[in-house]
């Protein structure tokens, strides 16, 4: 990656281009891992932003190249740009702005008109208690007692989704010297640390099951459609003071605590099975802001330019 970036040349070679080289490297390197494109497409998306920028004397800084109004007036340039050409330059500039503005000032990046891209809200701490004291309540066997606290110990502790919940076994569970508890993910070749609210009830659950499914252990069918949805459903049936128990809810959570406590993204997309910290992004509402920082020295820089 750190190759391709630093490796980079346009095609045309612009006199433009040593003069903005360093400040399209140092965005492509800071963003590469938040934007869902390939290294060589976000070079030269961002190359050729920058050059125009400083052909038409903007600024010679990231998040003045970067300005909406910028971008626009760039991609008109761009009179060989068609279609969905147009569309996928402008998206990459995007997601670049977006992840610069993220890293720089922890600026939210602006909502999408996309379901796809919603995610579940997570539980909150007293929620989370609520459900520890109810799988308490019930009977302590496998189809009831311990599949809750294996739904809840392989969501809210170990951010697993669905089919890796179905899938995972009592022998896929380790506790080490250390007394930390580790989950070989099913299917993948992760390996995810229990959240220690969850622990000890992840090793009782694995050590009851042995070889077989921590969650539903007696079903006949590997991955049942609506498994995890259906037995929720049945079994809150009645209780008081719970909120529905949704898997997404609880993987959320997972996610949302690692963020607030500051957990480097690439090793929470990591353990989550994410290709990339992007996939991150819509979980980020729900961390709270950091407090202000002092202005990076491209803004430095910026205002410094504009006074000339």
């Amino acid at each position: 990656m750190s190759g391709a970036i630093l490796g980079y040349q346009p095609l045309e070679k612009p006199s433009e281009w040593p003069l903005v080289a360093d400040g399209v490297r140092m965005v492509a390197a800071a963003t590469c891992d938040s934007v869902p494109y390939p290294v060589p497409k976000v070079m030269l998306a961002l190359s050729g932003l920058a050059v125009y920028a400083e052909r038409v004397g903007i600024a010679r800084d990231p998040l003045a190249w970067l300005a909406p109004e910028v971008m626009t007036r760039y991609l008109l340039a761009r009179t060989k740009l068609e279609g969905s050409s147009v569309q996928t330059y402008r998206s990459i500039l995007l997601r670049i702005r977006e992840a610069l503005l993220w890293l720089e000032y922890g600026q939210q990046p602006t909502p999408r008109m996309s379901a796809k891209r919603q995610r579940a809200a997570p539980y909150t701490p007293p929620e989370l208690a609520r459900y520890l004291m109810w799988t308490r309540t019930l009977p302590p066997t496998s189809t009831l007692g311990g599949s809750a606290l294996a739904l809840l110990a392989l969501g809210a502790g170990c951010g697993l989704a669905r089919s890796e919940v179905l899938a995972t076994r009592g022998t896929d569970i380790t506790v080490l010297p250390s007394e930390a508890v580790v989950v070989a993910v099913p299917g993948s070749d992760r390996l995810v640390v229990c959240r220690a609210m969850w622990e000890e009830a992840l090793a009782a659950r694995a050590c009851a099951a042995g070889d077989g499914y921590l969650f539903l252990p007696q079903r006949q069918v590997a991955d049942p459609k609506n498994g995890v949805s259906n037995w929720a459903k049945r079994t809150l049936k009645g209780a008081s003071g719970l909120p529905e128990l949704k898997l997404a809810r609880l993987r959320s959570t997972w996610i949302v605590e690692l963020l607030r406590q500051r957990v480097p993204e690439d090793v929470i997309a990591r353990a989550a099975g994410m290709k990339s910290t992007a996939a991150l992004a819509p979980y980020r509402a729900s961390v709270p802001r950091s407090p202000p920082r002092p202005p990076p020295a491209c803004c430095a820089a910026r205002h410094e330019n504009s006074r000339r």
